[in-house]
């Protein structure tokens, strides 16, 4: 409870602070603030949470006693002989669980509050990655327009030489129309990534509680640094800090209360009863008489468990619990390869994005300038800085590519370690 007020705290705090106050007015978010806004702002995960509210009323219904019953009557002769005879009796009977049946009961739903908050986590942890995941490819698609745009604005350039040199009969029209043509390739493809990240802020509001077409602007940088020895440690901890795995760990328990309730439940409820009776009778031979008597009873009622034993259900609470103990060890490999896929690839990403950064993207820049300076130089022809722009082209691209897909690695692996739910 006081995590959740945390979070609520931290969102109020974040809509009062500038250009964040309202929904109209929610434009620039970070990948961190947005999972603490669709944690707390998030209709489905709103929806769940209820059903904490419904497991606790279920506790607090286990643990009532029955009702006890009240028993009047009352025998007359009104209608028949009128001799004013009659008899009065009041009961009380009270059932009593002398096996612990209600304790046990309350066993069962305290797991059962449990798994409802458990199951919760497990859904905040997907919903933390889903967004993380696209909060994160929106900035990478922005870094992707932003280096479509710094390749057009040198190839315009490159363009604008050309045609004064056209002008001066220096080179042809054919290298001119043929930057120009990679100029609409480069144009092209910034117009397909403007709907990609349109696509990407549709699928994101919601998630946000807000309507599709809200206003989005993604702040932050997406880098390729990782500390591998933490890396390391988190990923032994997945286990540990997967809600998932505690739900399927608490079904075990909640199977053993189970099997404990089922046992109590052999012996039912005895009843004890108190019972007060007043009589009246009338003698008339050979003299009329009257007599009253006062009574009090005492009884308890025993079921004998000779031919219902709760044998079913207690066998079905045993095959629950080895059924929930073999869920609980396939869960534990699945989570184990999850995060062990995820880290894998994340790494071997990691290198690659260090290839390009440190030794691909250089040596292509240097070649261009060394093109660039030719051509300037009237040494070399269009066509070959044109290439060289390509390959530095393809380079770059390929590069955002891979920073995609090592950002979707990472977040997956922060998902399927709960690391995504560290901040909360």
């Amino acid at each position: 409870m006081f995590k959740r007020l945390q979070i609520l705290t931290a969102v109020a705090v974040l809509w009062s602070a500038p250009g964040v106050a309202a929904e109209t007015e929610l434009t620039a978010l970070t990948p961190e603030n947005v999972v603490a806004i669709a944690l707390a702002e998030n209709r489905d995960l709103t929806a769940a949470r209820f059903a904490i509210a419904q497991a606790e009323a279920r506790l607090v219904q286990a643990g009532l006693w029955p009702n006890p019953e009240l028993e009047l009557s009352h025998e007359g002769d009104r209608f028949f002989a009128r001799d004013d005879e009659y008899s009065v009796t009041a009961g009380f009977r009270q059932r009593f669980p002398i096996t612990g049946r209600i304790a046990k009961a309350r066993s069962v739903a305290r797991v059962d509050v449990a798994q409802a908050i458990a199951e919760v986590r497990n859904q905040e942890r997907l919903l933390a990655g889903e967004v993380l995941v696209l909060a994160r490819e929106l900035l990478v698609t922005q870094q992707k327009l932003d280096v479509n745009q710094a390749l057009q604005n040198r190839l315009q350039k490159l363009i604008d030489v050309s045609e004064k040199r056209l002008s001066a009969a220096e080179v042809s029209a054919a290298d001119v129309i043929l930057a120009k043509l990679e100029l609409q390739k480069l144009v092209l493809a910034q117009a397909g990534l403007r709907n990609e990240q349109e696509v990407a802020t549709t699928a994101l509001n919601p998630l946000l509680g807000r309507a599709p077409q809200s206003p989005m602007e993604m702040s932050g940088v997406v880098g390729a640094e990782l500390d591998l020895d933490a890396v390391a440690d988190v990923s032994r901890q997945a286990l540990a800090r997967r809600p998932d795995r505690q739900l399927a760990a608490l079904g075990i328990d909640r199977a053993d209360t189970e099997v404990k309730l089922a046992h109590a439940e052999k012996w039912e409820d005895w009843t004890v009863g108190f019972e007060y009776n007043r009589e009246r009778s009338t003698f008339n031979e050979p003299t009329r008489l009257e007599d009253t008597d006062n009574l009090f009873a005492l009884s308890v009622s025993v079921p004998l468990p000779l031919w219902n034993k709760n044998q079913g259900r207690i066998r079905e609470a045993q095959a629950t619990q080895e059924r929930a103990e073999a869920e609980l060890h396939a869960l534990e490999l699945r989570i184990s390869a999850e995060v062990q896929t995820a880290e894998n690839q994340m790494r071997r990403l990691l290198g690659i994005l260090r290839q390009y950064g440190e030794q691909s993207i250089p040596l292509a820049e240097q070649n261009i300038a060394l093109l660039q300076q030719g051509y300037s130089d009237g040494l070399i022809s269009v066509t070959a800085v044109i290439q060289a722009q390509q390959q530095l082209t393809e380079l770059r691209q390929s590069y955002v590519e891979t920073l995609g897909d090592f950002i979707r690695a990472r977040t997956a692996w922060e998902t399927a370690t709960a690391a995504v739910l560290a901040a909360k």
